[in-house]
Order: C-alpha cells, then sequence, then structure tokens
C-alpha cells in the first residue's frame, strides 16, 4: 500500500512520541517535528507508510544519539504478555480448533503497536478476536497449503505480540510436519521484534530465527539479506504479521497469508473493512 493522506500526519504524531521517549526537552520535540515534516515533503508517492517510517525513525535515532527510543517498551511488552503464556496455550489445547483458536489469538497480539496506536486494550482485541468470525475468510485456503507444506516462515512484527506468535509457531509444530523459520529485523526500530528479543524470549530454542536485515517496521523482499530472500523464495507458505509487513508485502509477488488488524481508517477503507477488525487476508 501506498502512502495515504492520512499516513502525513500520522508520521508527524509518531515522530513526536519517539521524541518524548527519549526526552522531555520541547526544543528537542519541536526539532524532531521540523525534520519529519521535511521528510514527509519529499515523501515519493510510490513510498509505502513502512518506507516513510524507516526515514523518521533514523531521523530521531541520529538526532538524539539513542539507538533503540523503544529499549524498555520492548521489555516490558514481552515480560507483560509472558505471563499470559500459560492460559493462551490453555485456550488453544481445548479448542476445537486449535490452528483456527493459535490464528485468532496471534491477530489479537497485533493490537500492541505504539506506532499505530498510542494506547491499545490487549484483553479487548483477544475477546473480539476468539468471538469474531468475519475477517478470516483465508483461513481455510491457508489449512489447504499447510496441509502439503514442509516449510514456513513466519516474518515477525511486533514485541509483545511475539508471544502470541510462540503460540501460534508451537501449535504449527504440533499440527504439522514443518521447518518453521522466524525473520525478525535487522535493526531496532519502534517495538519491532529483532535478533535480541526473540532470543530473550526462547524463540530460537523453538524454530529457526533470522534477520531479515529490514530496518524498517515492514519488509521489502528486494532489500532484505541474501538469507532472508532465499528462505521467502523456498517457503511453502509464508505468515506475515502486522501492518506494517502487509503494506509492504501486498503486492510482492508470491502468495503470503498476512494476519494483522487495520488500525487506522485509511487501511481499513484500502481493504474495505472496519477499523481495528482482525484480518486474515491472502
Amino acid at each position: 500500500m501506498k502512502l495515504l493522506g492520512e499516513c502525513y500526519a500520522c508520521a508527524m504524531r509518531q515522530a513526536l512520541s519517539a521524541a518524548r521517549l527519549v526526552t522531555d526537552d520541547e526544543a528537542f520535540h519541536l526539532r524532531v517535528l521540523s525534520e519529519a515534516a521535511a521528510v514527509m515533503a519529499r515523501a515519493r508517492s510510490d513510498m509505502t507508510p513502512p518506507e516513510a517510517g524507516e526515514e523518521i525513525y533514523g531521523m530521531v535515532r541520529e538526532l538524539s544519539g539513542n539507538p533503540d527510543p523503544f529499549a524498555a517498551q520492548k521489555r516490558e511488552q514481552n515480560d507483560a504478555v509472558a505471563r499470559l503464556l500459560p492460559w493462551l496455550r490453555g485456550e488453544v489445547s481445548q479448542s476445537a480448533d486449535p490452528l483456527l483458536t493459535a490464528v485468532r489469538l496471534a491477530i489479537a497480539g497485533n493490537a500492541v503497536d505504539p506506532g499505530a496506536r498510542e494506547s491499545f486494550d490487549l484483553q479487548r482485541s483477544i475477546t473480539e478476536a476468539l468471538a469474531g468470525e468475519d475477517g478470516l475468510e483465508a483461513y481455510p485456503p491457508l489449512v489447504e497449503r499447510l496441509g502439503s507444506a514442509r516449510r514456513v516462515m513466519v516474518i515477525a512484527d511486533n514485541c509483545g505480540e511475539l508471544i502470541f506468535d510462540r503460540v501460534l509457531v508451537e501449535t504449527l509444530l504440533e499440527s504439522y510436519d514443518l521447518q518453521v523459520t522466524l525473520a525478525v529485523r535487522g535493526a531496532p526500530i519502534i517495538n519491532d521484534v529483532t535478533m535480541v528479543e526473540a532470543r530473550q524470549v526462547g524463540m530460537d530454542s523453538l524454530c529457526e530465527v533470522i534477520s531479515s536485515g529490514m530496518e524498517m517496521p515492514g519488509t521489502v523482499p528486494g532489500r532484505a539479506t541474501v538469507e532472508f530472500a532465499e528462505r521467502f523464495e523456498a517457503a511453502d507458505v509464508v505468515l506475515s504479521k502486522g501492518q506494517g509487513n502487509w503494506e509492504t508485502l501486498e503486492d510482492c509477488g508470491r502468495e503470503v497469508f498476512f494476519l494483522f488488524q487495520a488500525k487506522c481508517p485509511g487501511v481499513a477503507r484500502y481493504v474495505g473493512c472496519r477499523e481495528g477488525q482482525p484480518l486474515l487476508l491472502a
């Protein structure tokens, strides 16, 4: 998805939020906003929102000298959601369709996103995802593909959400004879998962974990590492988590199953759904 009008206002909001994480200095906030306005003024019409975000957050890191403004948030989010792990596993194991429940929970976990939302209600997201039927039209094709698959790639998105993804990966491995690869960001960007956070929650003991090389809140295969590109091409099924990955991969040229929530009016309008709706698209 290319930049929409709403993306410009959202970029300014995200720039200010990131600046406030770094310091309380209003002069710094104003400088960041000025630079963010310049970034968006020269943004190309063919850019995706994550590509613009890469420039915005890169600018904040450069001006502040802080390579990871969201580091504390990422630890807190993973620690907080990890306490739900026994309950999440119980919901899946007691379900009539464990994979469907794991998919729904993985989409619910996508609520943990300070880039798209300054606040979120995770419990409400879980309740709606478990109760809802709309938006999951791609589930039957996903089950069909998994039935003959051997290699699955999961492209991670946010910390906190990663715990839900762990349950999804566990369910995939228990339900099918699969090799699963988890792809994470190549460097800190908002609260997205990097190798550091993936190892902190033990994902590397569950499946193969690789870096995509991405320094944006999305994935562009042509800019990724060779390792990522090879795994992406070879995967029988690709599961992409989060709105940013959808924005950059929706027209990538291969089948991808997208698990995310439509977090803004622009995306909801583009997809043709209500804002906040859990989605499984292909």
